[in-house]
């Protein structure tokens, strides 16, 4: 493997834990903006975005799945 190859490399599993990251604490936030939503009536108003949210949510706790936080 050249010194390209390894940068660039180096440089995808930097994005890829970015992105893990990043999943991992919208999942914990994401429960937090449904809620309000409900509590503002917003749900029943536009149910779509209550889908879309919970969606969301499910999307990026697979993802951030693998995400330890502190290493």
């Amino acid at each position: 493997m050249t010194d390209e190859q390894s940068s660039v490399t180096a440089w995808v599993d930097r994005l890829l834990d970015g992105v893990r990251a990043t999943a991992f604490w919208a999942t914990a936030v994401l429960p937090l903006v449904v809620i309000a939503g409900l509590v503002a009536g917003v749900a029943g108003q536009y149910p779509f975005a209550l889908a879309a949210a919970l969606a969301v949510n499910v999307v990026c706790a697979v993802v951030g799945h693998g995400h330890s936080p502190g290493q």
